[in-house]
């Protein structure tokens, strides 16, 4: 790894969401105030992970806010996120060379040194490819509401390419020393892409209901913490969830975990789609936020 002088500039700032840094503070603020996360269960501490969407802010940015926020208060010292690729083909997680993510808000540093323990870990899936990250909106636009709720945490990225359940494995097993209670784990993803635009129409009656009862097939493997099903799930379907393989990622190190006495407790904070906002189901997208609370002492 490179000695990580330079910054990320924001890439999508204006376009996803509100380039202005006092529009946006009072964006994200406002989302993340008039979001309802309801009550955990009992004897489960702090959130361990969130799956939480990428898509522009007056699309997704409610669900995005509502799932993080069931974080908030929490004394995390990371945030670990993993991000899918929409720009470049590759295989495995990569990390970059910055110091620092740069958004309207400010900078978010990078906690160099963990990256740097990755990278030298065993496993070739690993590696380090900077550009991947210069253009990716999908990490970028969960940053923001990081710097809202937790002003000092460090971050740990990484974007996510093809993985198999072989290199899935190899890099739970590098991960697994980072699902801690003091980090935070942000899987960004977006659920179906629906529609001729986006390759994949597999119906085209009763539009609504068949895509949640797609959309809900997957969260239940998910909040089954099941890598095994969720992976098959998407393979029989074809399902177009773009962050799958930071899912799967996310699923595996959690099966690790497990095995060391973790107990996890998953939830579907909330689910939409572009389609409940825009009135067009011919071309949607789905969107779901998802909590996983680790029960406390575990």
């Amino acid at each position: 790894m490179k000695a990580g002088f330079s910054v990320r500039e924001p890439a999508v700032a204006g376009q996803f969401y509100d380039a202005n840094p006092m529009k946006l503070k009072a964006d994200v603020e406002k989302m993340l105030s008039s979001a309802d996360t309801g009550k955990a269960k009992a004897g489960y501490g702090k959130v361990q992970a969130v799956i939480v969407p990428h898509a522009g802010y007056v699309y997704s940015g409610k669900t995005a806010a509502k799932t993080l926020k069931t974080a908030e208060g929490g004394d995390y010292k990371r945030a670990v996120v993993i991000s899918p690729t929409h720009m470049f083909p590759f295989e495995g997680i990569v990390a970059a060379s910055f110091k620092a993510y740069k958004t309207p808000l400010g900078n978010i540093e990078v906690d160099l040194d963990a990256v740097e323990k990755l990278l030298n870990s065993k496993t070739s899936y690993i590696s380090e490819m900077t550009e991947a990250h210069i253009p990716e909106h999908s990490l970028e636009v969960e940053l923001p509401f990081l710097q809202i709720l937790f002003p000092d945490i460090k971050l740990i990225p990484f974007v996510c390419g093809q993985i198999e359940t072989n290199s899935a494995g190899e890099i739970a097993e590098a991960l697994s020393g980072l699902l801690v209670p003091e980090n935070l784990w942000v899987i960004s993803s977006d659920f179906t892409h629906f529609g001729r635009s986006f390759g994949y129409k597999p119906f085209s009656e009763n539009i609504p209901e068949k895509l949640k009862e797609l959309d809900m097939g997957a969260v239940d493997k998910i909040t089954a913490l099941d890598f095994r099903g969720f992976s098959s799930y998407i393979d029989r379907t074809r399902a177009t969830i773009c962050g799958a393989n930071p899912i799967r990622i996310l699923l595996k190190t959690i099966e690790l975990v497990k095995k060391t006495g973790a107990v996890f407790e998953p939830e579907l904070v909330e689910y939409t789609t572009s389609g409940e906002m825009t009135g067009d189901y011919s071309h949607c997208v789905s969107y779901a936020g998802i909590s996983i609370r680790r029960k406390t002492g575990t």
